[in-house]
């Protein structure tokens, strides 16, 4: 091969795999695609644990520990309504509690999981908050701080559920939980209304 076709092939191949690809869409305009972050169990384990806090300071907590508007939320979510300066919804985990949520302006990286009394019975912390994916939530016992469980959150559609010694609980596409080798272990719904004690 002559000197001229070697410096073409090498500008060809140099050109194909460091310039963006280029699309046309339906309407002909010209877009660049993108590639994507695929996750599977073990790269999500290693994102969910890194730098992670495994206790929350109890002193925070206290002040959370019994919802002083219990009534006034309950209210709220029962009638599909926000309230000023907080986040409201409802959750239910078949046979163990229901209740609702509390997420507050001020503290937008938290959301306190109330039982329908008032009590609380969970916190869990957004250390990527930001709204963008994939991000983290760790779940925290309100009594110890302690971490009991985290969250790595892919998209709007897939998550991936860690106990707090990095042994895979789920793997959830939708509704849908998978456990390691990939048989369904669940169902899970969005609860819109509180039920009564």
């Amino acid at each position: 091969m002559n000197s001229v076709k070697k410096i073409f092939l090498i500008l060809f191949i140099l050109l194909t795999f460091t310039l963006p690809s280029l699309a046309r869409d339906n309407d002909g305009s010209t877009k660049v695609l993108q590639g994507s972050v695929v996750y599977n169990e073990e790269s999500a384990r290693k994102l969910a644990f890194e730098g992670l806090d495994l206790k929350l300071d109890k002193k925070m907590l206290k002040d959370y520990l019994e919802d002083e508007n219990n009534e006034q939320n309950r209210q709220a979510v029962k009638e599909g309504r926000q309230i000023e300066g907080r986040y409201l919804m409802s959750f239910s985990i078949r046979g163990f509690v229901k209740g609702y949520v509390v997420v507050y302006d001020d503290k937008p990286e938290y959301a306190f999981y109330y039982t329908t009394s008032g009590y609380l019975a969970a916190v869990d912390v957004n250390k990527s908050f930001g709204g963008e994916f994939p991000y983290r939530v760790g779940k925290y016992n309100p009594v110890t701080g302690n971490l009991v469980s985290i969250g790595v959150y892919i998209s709007d559609d897939e998550q991936y559920a860690y106990t707090k010694n990095g042994k895979l609980k789920a793997h959830w596409v939708g509704d849908t939980g998978y456990n390691a080798k990939g048989k369904v272990i669940g169902k899970r719904e969005v609860v819109t209304e509180i039920p009564e004690n």
